[in-house]
């Protein structure tokens, strides 16, 4: 509710509309949520466990966009626009650990939100917020260092670090998985890394 700044009684009130459109779902991690090149959908609700979005670049290097935590729904939001029309998912989404919540038709959903004020309020919220984040993501990786990008990440993602690979933070922040390392062992030894970035700091 503070992460997108809706009150108690339009939090309990959504989650009872769409509890009559929800199916539990399990995944193991590394399964797929949703993947690029399928129309998606449906809405993800995660309940336990971090999923994690992404695409893949014109040299076929995986890009990672943001992670979902228990709590949020692991959407992407023009994929599921476009899957209306029967047009493929340029992201993915897939599971960093082993994943419990509920699926929504989107469809289903869409009609609900339709009906009831309440719901286009709430989701108004969501969009605007994930949006935000986003913005923020683009001006890290555009004008920050990688230390600073990583300092970004450890406070949009308190304790998710310890939780998922390092290679998927290195995704994240642009970086290689070795870059990475060389990162935490100089935080860890409370060494000073350069403001610049280094060239093998890029993904290759």
């Amino acid at each position: 509710m503070k992460r997108i700044d809706v009150s108690e009684e339009s939090y309990n009130h959504v989650t009872n509309l769409l509890a009559g459109i929800a199916k539990p779902f399990h995944v193991r991690k590394g399964e797929y949520l949703q993947r690029a090149g399928v129309p998606a959908t449906q809405v993800h609700w995660l309940a336990s466990g971090v999923a994690r979005s992404g695409f893949f670049n014109r040299d076929g290097i995986e890009v990672t966009l943001r992670f979902y935590r228990e709590g949020e729904s692991a959407t992407t939001l023009t994929d599921l626009i476009s899957g209306e029309s029967g047009q493929p998912a340029v992201q993915f989404l897939i599971a960093e650990t082993p994943i419990h919540g509920f699926t929504l038709d989107w469809k289903q959903a869409s009609d609900l939100r339709a009906q009831h004020e309440v719901m286009q309020s709430y989701h108004l919220n969501i969009a605007l917020a994930g949006l935000q984040s986003m913005a923020q993501q683009a001006y890290n990786n555009g004008e920050t260092s990688a230390q600073e990008r990583l300092a970004a990440f450890r406070e949009e993602y308190p304790g998710l670090e310890a939780r998922i690979s390092q290679r998927a933070i290195a995704s994240y922040l642009g970086i290689t998985p070795q870059y990475m390392s060389r990162l935490r062992r100089e935080a860890e030894a409370g060494l000073e890394t350069p403001g610049d970035d280094l060239p093998d700091e890029h993904q290759a």
